[in-house]
């Protein structure tokens, strides 16, 4: 039985000022008369953030929705849970639906935690006596006992998503709509929504997350859908969707994801901007990371780096990786080498390679001798490991591969 149903669903939005605003005034019927009347003229400055899309998910089910920033992943929840209509299509869904896209949706500044609690459960047709029944389970999950009569206004983004988050656990919801969310938030709280996302799954619920987080997606779904410019390129099994979806990242190229994969030797990254996964103390900075293509059962990485330098004269580079879950696990460096103005390049080659089936994220560094970093680079870009099983361990024993040698005492031969 579907729990959520999308028939041919397009969200379209406008851009820019001016004319656009005219158009948003027109109230039904008559904007649809304009539409029709003058479609080209209506049409203009718009985009579809979801275009034309149909999905199924199965009451019980886990879904994971994946796809880079603007592939229209929050708008099909937004679609979802009636925070916004489609511009056509159908949209249905059963049962309670719950929904957390963003940290201040459904919940008000100006009131305190424990009426943002009340509001809540209102708005999804549960009266005061119901909630104050609910209220110890909200205070209990949300550990901030003491900030539950504070204004909202007063509290971080954390304290605001410990009481969004704890107050859908005491909803009971049928459907259960994540965005995003365990992002903000201290570590032991993420472990602790993501215990009880587990517990909420594995007992029926149905759930559609979203999260850039591939390893949250892995653990948490069994089914994935791959979005790009609000269209759906893919679904299937949580594991092989994620691994096209890294491929697609890897060659950097998302509009080819509706118009065939095509490969390439070697992906160019350039980003000139800083921002959460960049960061340094300048004087150096890495202009542009070239890594090769890793095959399937290819046992070594060549990264090429084009540096410049203005106030160095010895550099240490580093190169490592991070994996699907954020994790860092581990770093190449050279030694201190001279560098020269205005800069050059140098490559990294890594062989064996030590990582274990997954996907995984260069991280590139420039240090200067004294041990500050001067320039730090997570790359968006991904690498797919696959291994053939010779030698190499399944799922559960951690993403690298330590060389060793094993030897059987003489007498136990066979």
């Amino acid at each position: 039985m579907e729990a959520i149903s999308l028939g041919s669903v397009t969200k379209t939005y406008r851009t820019g000022v001016g004319r656009a605003r005219v158009r948003e005034m027109l109230p039904p019927p008559v904007d649809r008369l304009v539409a029709r009347a003058a479609p080209r003229w209506w049409a203009k400055n718009t985009f579809n953030a979801l275009d034309d899309v149909s999905l199924s998910i199965a009451r019980g089910s886990s879904v994971g929705l994946v796809g880079h920033n603007g592939a229209g992943k929050t708008t099909m929840l937004k679609v979802i849970a009636g925070v916004t209509a489609p511009t056509s299509g159908r949209v249905r869904a059963t049962g309670r639906v719950s929904a957390l896209i963003d940290v201040v949706v459904g919940l008000h500044p100006d009131l305190t935690g424990r009426e943002n609690v009340y509001l809540f459960g209102a708005m999804h047709g549960l009266g005061r006596r119901a909630m104050r029944e609910r209220m110890d389970r909200v205070i209990d999950f949300a550990e901030i006992d003491e900030l539950i009569d504070t204004p909202l206004k007063r509290c971080s983004a954390g304290m605001i998503t410990r009481i969004g988050f704890a107050a859908i656990t005491a909803l009971d919801p049928e459907v259960l709509l994540v965005d995003e969310v365990l992002a903000v938030g201290d570590a032991a709280f993420q472990r602790k929504c993501a215990a009880w996302l587990e517990r909420y799954r594995t007992t029926g619920g149905t759930l559609l997350f979203v999260s850039h987080n591939l390893g949250l997606v892995r653990s948490m779904t069994e089914r994935a859908v791959w979005m790009d410019h609000g269209r759906i390129v893919d679904e299937g099994d949580t594991a092989s969707i994620l691994s096209e979806y890294a491929r697609a990242m890897e060659r950097r190229e998302p509009s080819d994801a509706l118009h065939g994969k095509r490969m390439r030797q070697q992906v160019s990254t350039l980003m000139k901007k800083r921002g959460l996964h960049r960061w340094g103390m300048g004087g150096a900075r890495l202009d542009e990371v070239h890594v090769g293509e890793v095959s399937k059962g290819q046992d070594e990485i060549d990264i090429r780096i084009a540096f410049e330098v203005s106030d160095i004269d010895r550099a240490i580079f580093c190169v490592g990786f991070v994996d699907e879950s954020g994790r860092e696990i581990g770093a190449a460096a050279s030694m201190a080498l001279p560098v020269h103005r205005p800069g050059g390049e140098i490559t990294c080659t890594i062989q064996p390679l030590p990582l274990s089936s997954g996907i995984y994220f260069p991280l590139v560094a420039i240090l200067s001798e004294d041990g500050i970093i001067r320039d730090r680079w997570q790359l968006d870009r991904a690498i797919v490991i696959e291994r053939n099983g010779d030698g190499t361990l399944p799922e559960g024993f951690g993403p690298v591969t330590i060389p060793a040698a094993w030897s059987r005492d003489a007498g136990e031969a066979r």
